[in-house]
């Protein structure tokens, strides 16, 4: 792909500036403390979720979990050097051969970062803080909408590799990393529903490169930031016929946060090109022309009051496949993006991801009392491409005759800090008013406008 070349160094770039960095790090600025620091802490989180009218086929029409995450964190810091671990469990309860069971809920007793980190505050500029990553991490990049470690999903994503990341006393932050994601597993029903331990391994002939810029903010306190991240993905030695990748993704995002008696607003559209894989009436066709985007837009204002409520106006449109049978894709691929912040919670809801859709809403956010947080958003949901599926559920008119009316979504959430940075209780209902598509393609199985609720309990220690 030849716009990939724009990062065709950045491999060899980032092993070099990790080896100059690294002489820099052998040696602690005068003055600097020599003492060493432990700490171990951890956070354990019960989450029930339940949903009434399962929208997806082949499930049963009810369902429900207990999702059970615990993480214990260890970290070493030295003068000049950290070591980092965390071992994640991940388990799903109360889920049956009927239920839907994913690798974002379930993964047993898994190392999700054990990772080395060296301080290099300095080394590039006087004053700028600077920090070299190597070995299995999580990420989150920006608004986290390509890249994140999800904070609702019961087993997050995670990589291997390294990630460097430099900030200056301006405000600027410059970040380069190169990844090979990390497979959960078990990936079989059966072995997910039995809660069964098998350790993750990297997905092979896969990789992640990326760049990420962040200028000073401007004089209105608006921040402007830019990426540029390039998937390649080969066939798997094991299944030839698994899908193949080779995305160069390219973002910007301006943004201004919410202040009171100010507007605040966002607007980060996302081009992506290159070759891609599609699956269509049981054939897998590789090599196609991959031609996507996404655009996220909102506008808001703070107002300030006793519950300092914040009312923001948002649009997001993400584009699906034209026509699933010609040599072209143009279905965006959120890559390793984080949805739940913007289209609501996911694990055995998900109804709506970030791609083929065209979605316009309404969110208020209020404060009523210091440790309390209450969120509301009406959303109309429809399909950027009438013959592209619908991703949520897999349902697909490849005639289009179903139209692209999805329907409207209401979500509702509350969150009590019962005990600062202790116990937290976070409380949530989602309803989905389906419209003329699901209706229409599911047909005679069509069973109702689902209802999705969940009430999550999280200790730290």
């Amino acid at each position: 792909m030849t716009a990939a070349r724009l990062l065709l160094d950045t491999r060899s770039w980032l092993a070099a500036a990790c080896a100059t960095i690294l002489c820099a790090a052998t040696a602690a600025p005068a003055g600097a403390e020599e003492a060493s620091h432990f700490d171990f802490g951890g956070v354990q989180r019960t989450r029930y979720e339940s949903i009434d009218a399962q929208f997806r086929p082949n499930l049963s029409t009810s369902d429900r979990l207990l999702a059970l995450q615990t993480s214990l964190l260890f970290d070493l810091k030295l003068p000049k050097v950290e070591f980092h671990g965390e071992l994640l469990d991940s388990r799903g309860q109360w889920n049956d051969t009927g239920s839907f069971v994913s690798t974002t809920i379930v993964d047993a007793l898994e190392p999700q970062q054990l990772y080395v980190a060296w301080n290099l505050d300095g080394a590039l500029q006087d004053g700028s803080k600077s920090t070299l990553r190597a070995g299995r991490m999580t990420l989150d990049l920006g608004k986290r909408r390509v890249l994140a470690r999800s904070r609702y999903s019961n087993a997050p994503a995670g990589f291997v590799g390294a990630d460097w990341d430099w900030r200056a006393k301006d405000g600027r932050e410059l970040r380069a990393f190169y990844l090979a994601p990390m497979r959960n597993l078990p990936a079989d029903s059966e072995g997910l529903l039995d809660d069964d331990y098998e350790l993750d391994r990297s997905t092979r002939d896969t990789s992640l490169t990326g760049i990420y810029y962040q200028l000073p903010p401007f004089p209105d306190k608006s921040t402007f930031e830019v990426y540029l991240l390039d998937l390649d993905s080969e066939p798997s030695r094991q299944n030839l016929a698994v899908a193949t990748a080779d995305l160069l993704t390219v973002g910007a995002r301006i943004y201004r946060n919410p202040e009171p008696k100010h507007w605040t607003y966002e607007v980060e559209p996302i081009l992506q090109r290159g070759e891609s894989a599609d699956a269509f009436g049981g054939v897998t066709r590789t090599g196609l022309d991959h031609d996507a985007y996404y655009v996220h837009a909102e506008v808001g204002y703070a107002f300030a009051s006793k519950w300092a409520p914040v009312l923001l106006v948002q649009y997001s449109f993400a584009t699906g496949d034209k026509d699933p049978t010609d040599a072209r894709i143009e279905r965006f691929n959120s890559l390793f993006g984080d949805r739940t912040f913007e289209f609501g919670p996911t694990d055995i809801y998900g109804a709506i991801s970030r791609t083929n859709v065209d979605m316009l809403g309404v969110r208020l956010t209020l404060k009523p009392k210091p440790r309390w947080q209450t969120m509301v958003n009406y959303a109309d949901v429809r399909l950027a491409e009438a013959r592209d599926a619908w991703a949520g559920a897999g349902w697909r008119d490849p005639t289009g005759a179903s139209g692209t009316e999805i329907g409207r979504q209401l979500e509702a959430r509350v969150t009590w800090a019962a005990y600062k940075n202790r116990l937290s209780l976070e409380t949530g209902v989602t309803h989905f008013d389906f419209g003329r598509f699901p209706q229409q393609t599911a047909g005679a199985s069509f069973r109702g406008d689902p209802t999705f609720f969940y009430t999550a309990l999280t200790t730290t220690f």
